[in-house]
Formats: structure tokens, sequence, C-alpha cells
């Protein structure tokens, strides 16, 4: 409130007036309507008569929303600033709960389309999940658009983004479930791929890294990988990977550096299959058969049969879901 300095000489001649009150009331009368004009709610097109005026834009519900400022420079208007509002996150798993200081005066304003929010998640959310703002009706949290969210993309302790869309609240941070549930995190060289359908349907895949290669098995023993996906993989292939050229020596296998030959190929002098591969729910793996036999495949530049080294070669596996 500004203050005002009643000095000698300021006020019109007493003539004007029938008595010093009325004269007094006159003049409080001009003070207050100089200092009680409404303030300026909502910007236009043209500059504003007062360039050091802060303005705010309103809804169609007379909520402010934003604060601008004209821009002189620019000739346009400029805004001063956009934030999310904080509140306390609470409720219980896939129910959670928001609560401004202060409250929202009701539904108009606490769920206005466009309205931010950050909160902290009290607890790991286990499917589905929905939204309630200071006890007002409850809202559905989605993510990348209308997607209902799944168990772990709320974790305890995360602070949680959401926009008001109009109709549910979308999260824009939500967890790395990305990909099916049998997907599991921490399993060396597992990958996600999309297929024709990458909307609604993601695949999950295995690589042996480098160094857990092993070495053939010896007769009677077994190579075996955790692939981690949980279920039996969709197509799965195990075998040997040449580390060193096989291009010498007695075998002269023909095969070099990285290329690889499925376990089934791995071959008696009879041509049979010296190996067995199997996979399951759990590992992808291969025996070898109990007996002191050499292992034969067909050479890569001519299809003869032939021995390998195996010292140069390990075993891999890799599988898609």
């Amino acid at each position: 409130m500004p203050e005002i300095n009643l000095t000698a000489g300021t006020l019109p001649p007493p003539a004007c007036y029938a008595s010093e009150q009325d004269r007094l009331d006159a003049y409080a009368e001009a003070i207050i309507a100089q200092y009680s004009a409404p303030p300026e709610w909502s910007a236009g097109a043209l500059a504003p008569a007062d360039l050091s005026l802060y303005w705010l834009r309103l809804d169609s519900n007379q909520n402010p929303v934003e604060v601008l400022k004209y821009n002189t420079a620019s000739g346009g208007w400029a805004r001063v600033q956009t934030q999310f509002t904080y509140g306390v996150g609470a409720g219980v798993a896939n129910a959670y709960t928001l609560t401004l200081t202060p409250t929202s005066p009701g539904v108009n304003q606490a769920y206005r389309t466009g309205v931010s929010y950050v909160f902290v998640a009290s607890v790991l959310n286990t499917g589905a999940s929905t939204l309630s703002v200071d006890g007002l009706a409850v809202k559905a949290i989605t993510k990348f658009g209308t997607t209902p969210l799944v168990a772990g993309d709320m974790v305890s302790g995360q602070m949680c983004v959401v926009v008001y869309d109009g109709t549910r609240f979308q999260l824009l941070n939500p967890g790395f479930n990305v990909g099916p549930v049998n997907f599991s995190p921490g399993t060396d060289r597992q990958f996600l791929r999309t297929n024709a359908t990458p909307a609604t349907v993601w695949e999950s895949g295995y690589i042996t890294p480098v160094a857990s290669y092993l070495a053939i098995p010896a007769a009677g023993g077994t190579a075996s990988f955790s692939h981690g996906m949980s279920v039996l993989p969709l197509s799965w292939s195990i075998g040997i990977i040449c580390i060193t050229n096989d291009t010498a020596g007695a075998g002269d296998s023909q095969y070099e550096v990285g290329d690889f030959i499925p376990g089934d190929d791995l071959l008696f002098s009879t041509s049979e299959s010296i190996f067995t591969t199997y996979a399951n729910s759990n590992v992808i793996a291969m025996v070898r058969f109990n007996g002191a036999f050499s292992i034969y495949v067909r050479k890569k530049n001519s299809g003869d049969l032939g021995l390998i080294q195996e010292a140069n070669w390990r075993v891999m596996a890799r599988a898609i879901r």
C-alpha cells in the first residue's frame, strides 16, 4: 500500500465543500479509487499501457494459469515462469494420493488440463494405478498416452512427474519396464528388440558374452548357460565359435575367428552328431557323447568332413523369446 503524505495546499479551496469533513471525505474517496483499481488479469494481443506490470493468464474457469510480461524487444508476451507443483505423496500400492498446500478448492483447479504435479511415491506399484489430488476424484495414471502402468513403473522414493491430460494423469518418468515381464535386468548380454508391432509386442534375447565363453567339454561333459528369460526361448542355438583361425594343422577346418558352428553340426567321423543340445526355461546346454572321439565338421570351403582343433574354439549360446 503506498504511503500517502497529506501536505498543506494540496486540497481544493474550502469554498468547494460544505465543511472540512466533506472535503476530507472527498479526498479519501479519490485516494481509494486511485489505489483500488482492479489488476490486469489477462493478456491481450497489444502491448499494455503499463509495461512494468506482470499479467496473469486465466483459464475458462478463471484459474490463474501462468504469469506473463510484455517483452518490448520481441514485441510479444514472455512467460515468466513455468513450474511443477509439488505435493506430498501418500496412499497404498496402486492407489496414490497427493496433498497440496494450500489444498485445491475443487476439481476445476486440481484437474485443470495441463496441470503438472511432482510427488514422491510412497510405495512400489504392482499394476495399474490411480491418483487422487486433495481427496478429490480418483484419476487413472498412465504412461506413453493411455497405456496402464505395470509393476515397477513407480518405486518407493521415486520423484514422480505427472501431467493431467483432461481425463487421466500421464506419468512422464515411468520405470524401465519397457519390455516383457520375463525380461531380467542384470543378466549379462540379455537384450530387447521389437517385432513388427512394437507398440504391443516385445521380444527378449540372450547372447553369451565373450568373457563367459566355455571350453569345449570333454567326453561326457556339459556346457550350460543361464539365459535369464524364465521361459522356454522361442528360438535358440548353442554351438562353438572360432577364437583362433582353424586353418592349419591336422584338422584345417578352414574356419576363421568369429565363425560359428551349431552344436548339432559337430560330428563323429561317421557324420553322426557328437553332442546333444537342449534348452528349457532356465538354461541352454550341450552334452558331449561319453567316448574318446574327436570332433569333425563339414569344412567351410569344401564341405568335406574334417577335424577341428578344439583349442581354437569355445562354446557359446544365443536365444530369442
